[in-house]
């Protein structure tokens, strides 16, 4: 492989390139992980780019043209996959980008142990993983893709690929409903407003029920609320009468038995004459 026409890799930032470029010789045994990160340590970056790598490398030979078979992007021994992760190919990626150079080791033993492939490969995917927790999936299928496949376009950015309306409808597509389903479309909503509260014109919407129950407790009167539900359990409706001394007062219809119950008392607040009237301004004559 040319490392000349290596694409431009990702760079690290902060502490995680410490993590990424320390040669376990400089860690001592039972080390605990660093909680306070986003990736703990080497061993966890590791894994996780291990991951990382071999999904962004089967992103590109899917879209790599001309299509290739299945059995290509698969782990076996005649895969294209395979070929491209080889031994020699990471050792090529990580002697282009010099990542070698850059670890730090406790002893020229342990820097010389970075020459085994295994070796070489476990640092790939340490860096690999690094700038997945730093960049993302984005930047590091970018990245890869153009290790995979020099030629490849970067995707487009996702606001430019799509169409933001669905074909086919200028608006919202019509709901479907079954020609042989027996479940009838909930009723629109088309109850009345709510009449204001005469006593509290600061809070016009505030709750008439507890002022209406007092009221009538006050009066000795008997009140009763029988209820009655209908419609389907997802979309039906309450109905709610309020009857005191045995007439009928008030009535209330809501999506749920205490709106319905809510609107009775106010109808029937002012059904009972309860409510205070408004006080007309005396006429004023004008003088001829």
């Amino acid at each position: 492989m040319d490392t000349s026409a290596l694409p431009r890799i990702p760079q690290l930032s902060g502490d995680i390139i410490l993590e990424v470029f320390t040669h376990k010789s400089l860690r001592f045994p039972g080390a605990p992980t660093n909680e306070d990160t986003d990736y703990g340590d080497s061993d966890r970056l590791s894994v996780i780019g291990e991951t990382m790598l071999d999904g962004a490398v089967k992103i590109a030979l899917f879209k790599m043209r001309p299509m290739l078979k299945a059995h290509e992007m698969k782990p076996s021994a005649q895969s294209k996959r395979d070929d491209i992760l080889s031994a020699d190919n990471v050792a090529s990626w990580v002697n282009g980008y010099k990542l070698k150079e850059k670890v730090r080791c406790g002893s020229q033993e342990a820097f010389n142990s970075l020459s085994d492939p295994e070796e070489l490969r476990q640092l790939f995917y340490v860096y690999v993983g690094a700038v997945y927790v730093q960049s993302g999936s984005q930047a590091l299928q970018a990245w890869i893709g153009q290790l995979v496949d020099p030629t490849a376009m970067p995707d487009e950015e996702p606001h430019k690929r799509f169409r933001a309306d669905p074909v086919g409808f200028a608006s919202s597509p019509p709901a479907y409903i079954h020609p042989m389903s027996s479940v009838a479309p909930p009723p629109p909503s088309t109850l009345p407003p709510p009449l204001p509260n005469p006593l509290a014109p600061a809070q016009p919407l505030s709750a008439f029920l507890p002022l209406f129950n007092q009221t009538a407790n006050q009066r000795r009167l008997t009140v009763e609320y029988p209820a009655q539900f209908s419609g389907p359990a997802h979309a039906g409706r309450w109905d709610v009468q309020c009857i005191v001394d045995g007439i009928l007062k008030g009535r209330g219809i809501g999506t749920s038995k205490q709106l319905a119950k809510e609107e009775a008392a106010r109808e029937a607040y002012y059904a009972m004459g309860w409510a205070p009237r408004k006080q007309q301004s005396p006429r004023v004559e004008p003088v001829i």
